[in-house]
């Protein structure tokens, strides 16, 4: 009996403990939980503006703002013009987003300079700005992240005179030459292309990023210059059109197209051969890294992080698509995309 008194006592003296021992557990976590929510603070924002909302890379972009952003449970805005050429609207885009007081923007400037004073203004109410895919002049937002876009445009140039053998015509059928991508990968291409004597430029033309505009534009040069055998489209929607021209008029093995960056439609004329080669880059990468930089100036990890972050890219051809490097790439803009 005497034994078991003392093992009832013990039992209810380890109980208490225990009890206890939850009860300091519990207000140590309560207060951690506080400490944090206070460090916190208010669930703070970021606005994700591009030069445009029809542009499937930009809305792989925004994937990649708003997965990284709720990791760290930030809320994320997105507004954009309708085509890219309204950088008007951008740029009251911007001042809205300080009005709205939002935490950190992510903008896609089509112009170098005419978005300084929205980025300047933002910057000067505290508002960090990341530029993405195209840059400033001068840079003046707290960093900007994007491919070499000049590097990357010379790959696939050497890539499209290696297949002509060095000789023929080439043209390029650009998206603008407002923002520093546009004009980096014009020269980039026509800068590789110098180094092939027997490559001839024979013009470039705008597509505004609207693929009837380009297949506009390559029609023409194509049916006023049977000498071109390379045409070069800037980005997807350039080169969906260009790759549609090759199409319509039977020129697939007369003509080389080369692009830049990849929706469905651009994969398909890669896998068809309409499309020899294409740059892709890494949308949702550049969005998540656009977002890392953010969250490091708001939790003080950094106040002055690297002016320029680069990003990788990769060359799918119609060979090497099925490729594990090629699918993880095209991944970027087709998430369930399996070869």
């Amino acid at each position: 009996m005497s034994g078991d008194k003392n093992d009832k006592s013990k039992s209810k003296i380890g109980s208490q403990a225990f009890c206890r021992a939850g009860v300091g557990l519990g207000i140590v976590a309560a207060a951690a939980l506080s400490g944090a929510a206070a460090q916190a603070g208010p669930q703070k924002t970021i606005e994700f503006i591009p030069s445009s909302n029809a542009t499937p890379y930009f809305l792989r972009e925004y994937a990649g703002v708003k997965a990284e952003a709720k990791k760290f449970g930030y809320k994320t805005a997105f507004q954009a013009p309708s085509v890219s050429v309204h950088v008007g609207k951008q740029i009251g885009m911007v001042y809205t987003a300080i009005t709205r007081k939002v935490d950190g923007i992510i903008l896609v400037p089509y112009s170098p300079t005419a978005l300084l004073p929205p980025v300047k203004k933002a910057m000067a109410a505290g508002i960090p700005v990341v530029a993405t895919d195209s840059t400033l002049t001068p840079m003046d937002a707290v960093t900007f992240t994007a491919v070499p876009n000049k590097k990357a445009a010379g790959a696939v140039a050497n890539y499209a005179a290696k297949m002509v053998d060095g000789k023929g015509e080439y043209a390029i059928i650009d998206y603008n030459l407002s923002t520093t991508s546009g004009r980096a990968r014009r020269d980039g291409f026509k800068e590789a292309m110098a180094k092939y004597p027997g490559m001839k430029f024979a013009g470039l033309r705008i597509s505004h990023s609207i693929p009837q505009t380009a297949l506009n534009e390559a029609t023409a040069m194509l049916e006023s210059n049977p000498k071109i055998n390379v045409i070069f489209g800037a980005n997807d929607r350039s080169a969906l059109g260009v790759a549609e021209a090759v199409k319509r008029l039977h020129l697939k093995n007369k003509v080389v197209v080369v692009g830049f960056d990849a929706d469905l439609g651009e994969i398909n004329y890669i896998k068809s051969g309409y499309i020899k080669a294409s740059v892709l880059q890494s949308p949702v990468t550049m969005g998540k890294t656009a977002v890392d930089v953010l969250h490091d100036i708001f939790t003080g990890k950094t106040k002055t992080p690297a002016k320029y972050l680069p990003l990788p890219f990769h060359v799918v051809t119609s060979k090497n698509y099925n490729d594990p490097k090629s699918i993880d790439a095209i991944q970027q803009y087709i998430a369930d995309y399996k070869g």
